[in-house]
């Protein structure tokens, strides 16, 4: 059997953009710090490379149905990026990835499209 996972749509609030590999990092520390290393591997997180729209400062993070309130913790404990404050909001959940696009990112695309 496949574990069952779930799509965490996020949105992070700040004066500048944020990178990905600076998100990255600071989610893995603030899961690790809340968790430990046990716990985090449990969360069985995947941050989407290619989901992450650094002029929108909005991403997809994949996590085990299980843990999803855990990463949810974790991300609201991240105060600073980078010496940068932000503020990360959870825009919703759900259960594939072509929902996620279609409810969050469905605005974005067309606007990027747009101005190609």
């Amino acid at each position: 059997m496949r574990d069952v996972r779930r799509y965490l749509i996020f949105e992070i609030i700040s004066d500048n953009p944020v990178n990905y590999g600076d998100f990255v990092k600071a989610v893995w520390e603030s899961l690790i710090s809340f968790l430990g290393e046990l716990g985090t591997s449990e969360c069985k997180i995947w941050i989407i490379r290619n989901m992450y729209n650094e002029n929108y400062q909005r991403g997809i993070i994949k996590c085990s149905h299980t843990r999803i309130e855990h990463l949810r913790i974790a991300l609201s404990m991240i105060h600073n990026i980078s010496e940068l404050p932000v503020i990360i909001r959870v825009l919703g959940v759900t259960g594939t990835i072509k929902s996620a696009r279609s409810k969050y990112f469905s605005g974005e695309e067309n606007e990027l499209q747009g101005n190609a």
